[in-house]
């Protein structure tokens, strides 16, 4: 099925496109944009259910648009594309970054020149109005809580606007940014802006020494929404990236208040300027992690303007463990970077980074090796090729013929040719995510690079394959006797065969438990027993690959957590919760919806004309 996606002039265009197909349900039920909005998001991204337009919101006139991207198909009928199509978009932009000089002959040079015409799409059209000032607030008419603003999750401090695109321009009236940063609510016409500082946004704010303009357009045309939420390249824009994707230029109104380009498409626009002296503590929230986050200080954004359509719809979405609509985007989005990787590292044929593991804290890279020690190069030019990989804290690497979207083939390979004593590469007091409460302080902590990759040449003589490997009733008879060894402690044991290794949930009540656990597993260790085992809190089910991997990625510091056997050659991951003497830093609540929630949305169920089953997920 085709379609042409220049038809989406507008946020409304897209909706009425998904009902035709089926992908977008109205529903005239009234719901509450407090809680009630996330629990049925989760219901509905757990089944692959549609995005969801609230006509009746409770307490606002304004409608709600829930789970826009809750899928990868919805994604890519955004584009109006196959979703392979891009690696295309990939693959172009790989050719900007680094062209090439045409071959082939004439095939060749109509390859370049097709490449050259996508670019005609990337300079923004401007126009002198937009339908979002048909309804102007300004000055003491500024009024937030207008805003049927969603509050997510029950431990949240205060509403979050969750899908804004932020458009900002440093001081020396350069290119333009346009990122996806949450803002809390404080008052009528005051927001937190939390961006990192490695964000664009927060780059160009520390280039004023006066408050910095801001406009924020919130419900744009798909294409540009994309764009906003897309890592692209440091040399590439957002708006230029748009125009990319959907094959037109993106068209753009000067903000009366701010002077930027705002999306002639937006919804809904708040301008105002942001006071890098004027800071407040943000949070905690329910994050994409699955956690409420640290307390932390943030600029405020003063609302001066704001403008909207005449029936505005306001776009939301929530964040919280995978998976929720950032990690469908992240997936279908990473197909981008694929051929920019390529283009760099010849070598690698795959590459994946897991949604479970919040969609870029691990990451899988499949090569075709060609040397000994090959797949620590691949470890340390992915660190270093790209700003969006800079918190990504393990790196697998394996063979071209294992698919790295499979867990089973993956772990395997990890079981079958990871070497603690040749092939880890352990970093410490590396850049981190501030989401990031596992390492040791803010913004600092470990990484890990694991070489699952076939061994041959000076490699064995390194360390030579094991002698001896572990058969299925040996394993089970190592686990029944760690199991009486520590009762009471160990909850329950899973044995993967296939990979040598074992999942072990345990009951821990005090600080440093974990770790001595980990080294008297280590010290047991005989012919029979896991080469290497994967520690975990009894709060996750040690049969599933996505539970490990998202308690790895954010339970655990590679530079603290990880415990070698450097005579035998196994290892010991804790990814347990840290008790205070283990960390300083304040360990994230696990998120979960309040019972009566729970309750009221099962009970609205039936009538909200829903498809699937409506089951809670808790």
């Amino acid at each position: 099925m085709g379609h042409d996606p220049k038809h989406f002039k507008d946020l409304s265009s897209f909706c009425d496109f998904l009902e035709s197909q089926g992908e977008l349900v109205r529903i005239r039920e009234e719901v509450d944009p407090h809680l009630e909005m996330t629990e049925i998001s989760t219901r509905l991204l757990a089944e692959q259910g549609p995005a969801v337009l609230y006509e009746r919101v409770s307490g606002y006139a304004m409608p709600v648009l829930n789970n826009l991207f809750g899928t990868e198909r919805r994604v890519g009928l955004a584009i109006g594309a196959d979703l392979h199509q891009l690696e295309e978009l990939g693959e172009l932009l790989a050719y900007l970054r680094q062209p090439d000089p045409p071959t082939g002959g004439v095939g060749g040079l109509l390859g370049t020149a097709r490449k050259l015409s996508s670019v005609r799409h990337m300079p923004t059209r401007s126009k002198k109005s937009a339908p979002w000032q048909q309804v102007v607030y300004q000055g003491a008419a500024v009024d937030l809580t207008r805003l049927p603003i969603q509050g997510c999750w029950p431990g949240d401090v205060a509403p979050l606007i969750t899908w804004p695109v932020v458009i900002t321009r440093g001081a020396d009236q350069g290119a333009v940014n346009l990122g996806i940063y949450r803002m809390q609510l404080l008052g009528k016409n005051r927001l937190i802006m939390r961006w990192l500082k490695h964000r664009g946004g927060a780059q160009h704010s520390r280039s004023y020494r006066k408050p910095m303009p801001v406009a924020v357009a919130i419900g744009c045309d798909p294409g540009t929404i994309l764009a906003a939420v897309t890592p692209v390249p440091d040399t590439l824009s957002e708006y230029a990236f748009a125009g990319l994707l959907m094959e037109q230029s993106v068209t753009v109104v000067t903000g009366q208040e701010s002077g930027l380009p705002i999306p002639y498409s937006a919804e809904i626009v708040l301008e105002g300027t942001v006071d890098l002296n004027d800071l407040a503590d943000e949070g905690p929230y329910g994050d994409h992690t699955g956690y409420y986050n640290e307390v932390e200080r943030f600029p405020v954004f003063t609302v001066q303007r704001i403008s909207m359509r005449r029936n505005a719809i306001y776009l939301s979405t929530h964040t919280g463990r995978p998976p929720d609509e950032p990690s469908v985007l992240a997936l279908a989005l990473n197909r981008v970077f694929v051929p920019l990787l390529k283009k760099q590292f010849p070598e690698i044929s795959a590459f994946h980074l897991p949604a479970e593991a919040c969609s870029y804290r691990v990451a899988v890279i499949a090569i075709n090796k060609q040397y000994a020690g090959h797949a620590f190069r691949m470890m340390a030019g992915v660190w270093g090729f790209l700003r969006q990989f800079l918190y990504t804290k393990y790196l697998i690497v394996v063979d071209s013929s294992v698919d790295c979207h499979n867990w089973d083939a993956v772990m395997a390979a990890v079981g079958r040719h990871v070497d603690a004593r040749r092939d880890l590469q352990q970093l410490t007091n590396t850049p981190i995510d501030y989401l990031d409460f596992a390492s040791p302080v803010a913004g600092l902590g470990g990484k890990l690079g694991l070489d699952a990759t076939r061994k041959s040449g000076a490699e064995l003589q390194v360390v030579p394959h094991p002698a001896v490997w572990p058969e299925a009733e040996a394993l089970q008879q190592w686990a029944e006797a760690a199991q009486q060894r520590h009762a009471g402690e160990i909850v329950q044991i899973h044995l993967r065969a296939a990979c040598a290794m074992a999942v072990v949930s345990m009951h821990k009540t005090a600080a440093g438990q974990s770790g001595t656990l980990a080294k008297q597993l280590l010290a047991a260790w005989h012919p029979g027993a896991p080469r290497q085992i994967w520690l975990m809190d009894e709060d996750v089910d040690v049969t599933l690959w996505d539970d490990l991997w998202w308690v790895v990625s954010t339970r655990s510091d590679a530079g603290r957590d990880l415990y070698r056997d450097e005579i035998h050659g196994g290892f010991v991951m804790d990814a347990t919760h840290k008790w205070p003497g283990e960390t300083q830093r304040e360990w994230g609540r696990v998120l979960r919806m309040d019972q009566p929630t729970i309750d009221r949305v099962s009970e609205k169920w039936p009538r909200l004309g829903l498809p699937g089953t409506g089951k809670p997920i808790w």
